[in-house]
């Protein structure tokens, strides 16, 4: 009996696992294209291409000074785009308060400049009620500069911050 319901298990992994491969690769493009956040200076650039990569592997635990920069609601839930400074550097990254197990946070940024890409890190709430992103830094080349945004999805519901800085 153990054996069958092992199997059992299994394929049923299996199958879900096709089920939500083949959802991703039938969902349309992972976001929109950016807009330039209104006032920002000229030459902030909307990136050409996204990237599914969590960049520095910064832990937000480990910067001093943190901030919030801008936030949002989703139900009982906060996202909110923070950030922090370490050896002279800032650094940005996403965090989801008041969320359940299987809820996600995301930070979402755009590398300055014409064509510049973009990039997206997540992270799933696994236990308790708050998560984050590994922190991503922040970069200006002349007068354009990184943007940043978080995004949660909980209860169904995935809402974004206003891109900043």
């Amino acid at each position: 009996m153990t054996s069958l319901m092992l199997r059992t298990t299994t394929l049923g992994r299996i199958t879900a696992g096709a089920a939500v491969g083949t959802l991703l690769l039938l969902s349309p493009a992972p976001f929109a294209p950016a807009t330039p956040a209104s006032g920002a200076p000229v030459g902030a650039y909307a990136p050409a291409t996204a990237a599914l990569t969590c960049g520095t592997d910064v832990n937000p635990n480990a910067l001093t000074h943190p901030e919030t920069i801008t936030s949002t609601r989703i139900g009982r839930a906060t996202v909110s785009l923070r950030d922090g400074r370490r050896g002279g550097h800032l650094y940005l990254w996403a965090r989801i308060t008041g969320a359940r197990r299987g809820d996600t946070v995301r930070l979402d940024w755009s590398d300055p400049g014409p064509g510049g890409r973009r990039h997206r890190c997540s992270a799933t709430v696994h236990s308790g009620s708050d998560q984050h992103t590994v922190a991503a830094a922040y970069v200006q080349n002349g007068s354009s500069y990184r943007q940043f945004r978080a995004c949660g999805h909980h209860g169904g519901v995935t809402r974004c911050t206003r891109w900043a800085p």
